[in-house]
């Protein structure tokens, strides 16, 4: 082998390394860019979206609650539900609305 032939191996080499390299980096940057793409039009939904706390909406349920029994109907059911029944200020309902007592039922998963 002469030394022509070698270097032209070696340039052969460095070309296909540096093709390999290059197609290698390039297919990282395009998932990288992908994941990135993805994540800005999920924030932008989530932005768009109204700013609304677990105090909102249990205010929201509670006006429902009180829109239902002025109607003679019972509240819904779910400002019995755990997340909002320890908001609600249950002064507000009559005594039949209200939820029973948890304590009353210790050492029963059931919740009351």
């Amino acid at each position: 082998m002469t030394a022509n032939a070698t270097a032209t191996n070696l340039s052969l080499f460095r070309q296909c390394w540096r093709g390999t390299v290059t197609g290698l980096m390039w297919g990282q940057w395009v998932l990288l860019d992908t994941g990135l793409q993805a994540t800005e039009k999920v924030l932008q939904a989530a932005a768009a979206l109204p700013a609304a706390g677990p105090e909102d909406a249990t205010r929201k349920l509670v006006r429902r609650a009180r829109e239902r029994m002025r109607l003679g109907l019972a509240p819904p059911r779910e400002v019995y539900c755990a997340p909002h029944r320890d908001r609600i200020d249950w002064g507000q309902f009559p005594d039949w609305a209200r939820p029973s007592d948890p304590e009353a039922f210790g050492g029963n998963p059931h919740e009351g």
